[in-house]
């Protein structure tokens, strides 16, 4: 019996799966239909935010994942200037609640590898996303400095998370934060908005087969953090003090997932 059990869980996590991967197209494909107008109207990056709403109405009807944003007032910053956006990064779920907090002219930096990936790949190229390899530092270099483009000649915001790699922690424990997203920020006074994304290790697994429907994203988005009067020798602590914020932000999100289901 339990392995009849386990082999319906499988199934049913594999469809939930496949299901999820197919709004995932069905939104890039959304963004490469507008793609063409927006770039007539010189709106590039905004073919991210055409897409990112399309998830939001797939993940919510057809997947049954909704999120709830705390602190939604200070993503406003990123309409009056752009900012970089810094966030963990934990799973496929990652997909799901960006959609909830991208500003309308923002990209994202990715890991190179997406950029091969059809369909999705094609849209974040017209998107005009930013993508990196890891260790190379020539695609480091040519990051940098189309993300000093970006935020410098084309008010453009962009979203970056600074662990450098998906970290799927079951406790929500966060890597070290690598330096460029600060230093880009540090060189372009753009503010810095941190974003805490609750552990979701509960809601999405792959090792364990585990994929919840109905199931609740939650997400804070901390002030922003004015770069200003920031000297290059005050980088490491501002690293390490918004590492600290976002990881206080995630257990307290995290926390409060385990009393919803107390009560």
């Amino acid at each position: 019996m339990n392995t009849v059990y386990r082999a319906l869980g499988w199934l049913i996590f594999y469809a939930q799966l496949a299901l999820f991967v197919q709004c995932i197209l069905l939104a890039s494909a959304v963004g490469i239909l507008a793609s063409p107008l927006l770039r007539a109207l010189h709106r590039k990056p905004t073919t991210n935010w055409v897409c990112a709403h399309a998830m939001r109405i797939l993940a919510r009807y057809l997947l049954d994942v909704t999120v709830e944003v705390d602190g939604a007032e200070h993503l406003l910053r990123a309409k009056e200037t752009p900012c970089v956006l810094v966030a963990n990064h934990q799973s496929l779920l990652d997909t799901i609640w960006l959609a909830w907090v991208l500003p309308r002219n923002a990209v994202v930096v990715a890991n190179m590898f997406i950029s091969r990936i059809p369909v999705l790949g094609w849209f974040m190229r017209l998107g005009g996303n930013l993508f990196v390899k890891q260790g190379d530092r020539q695609s480091i270099k040519a990051l940098f400095e189309n993300s000093l483009r970006y935020l410098e000649f084309e008010r453009t915001s962009i979203v970056m998370f600074p662990e450098g790699k998906r970290n799927p922690s079951e406790t929500g424990s966060l890597l070290e934060f690598k330096k460029g997203a600060f230093y880009l920020a540090y060189c372009t006074h753009a503010p810095i908005i941190p974003v805490a994304v609750q552990c979701t290790y509960p809601l999405y697994s792959w090792a364990d087969c585990r994929f919840r429907r109905g199931c609740v994203i939650r997400i804070r988005v901390l002030a922003p953090i004015s770069t200003e009067s920031l000297t290059e020798e005050d980088i490491p602590a501002l690293i390490a003090d918004t590492r600290n914020d976002i990881q206080k932000a995630c257990i307290s999100l995290s926390l409060a997932e385990a009393r919803t289901k107390l009560f």
